[in-house]
C-alpha cells in the first residue's frame, strides 16, 4: 500500500480545535489528531472504556491542562500523558492559543 500524505492545513476542523487525521490518512490502528486551541477552549469530557482506546497527549506550544478522572494533570510543552481506555478525560486550553497532538490505538495489554 503506497503511504499516505496529508497536510493538516487540509484537514476540517471539529469541536473547534481538532482535526482528525485519521480518515484523512486512513490509517487503520492507529488514531492521530492535531488540535489548535483557542485561549479558554474545553474539549468534551470523555472515555474510549467501549472501544478500549487509549491515548497520548503532548502539548506542542501554549499551555493547557487534562483532566484525568479526578486530578488534573498541567502540561507545559513537550509534556505528554497517556490516558487508559477507562479514564474519563478532558482537555482544558489555558490563556494562550495552543497546539496538542492526541495519538490513540486500541490497547494490548500486557507487552
Amino acid at each position: 500500500m503506497p503511504a499516505e500524505t496529508v497536510n493538516i492545513e487540509d484537514v476540517d476542523v471539529q469541536m473547534g480545535a481538532m482535526k482528525r487525521l485519521r480518515s484523512a490518512l486512513d490509517t487503520q490502528a492507529v488514531g492521530l489528531t492535531v488540535a489548535d486551541c483557542e485561549p479558554g477552549w474545553e474539549g468534551p469530557e470523555h472515555d474510549h472504556a467501549e472501544a478500549d482506546h487509549e491515548e497520548v497527549y503532548l502539548l506542542i506550544e501554549g499551555s493547557a491542562s487534562v483532566t484525568v478522572d479526578d486530578r488534573t494533570v498541567e502540561l507545559d510543552p513537550g509534556d505528554a500523558v497517556r490516558v487508559d481506555p477507562e479514564e474519563t478525560r478532558q482537555i482544558h486550553n489555558g490563556d494562550s492559543r495552543s497546539r496538542l497532538v492526541l495519538a490513540g490505538a486500541n490497547s494490548v495489554g500486557e507487552v
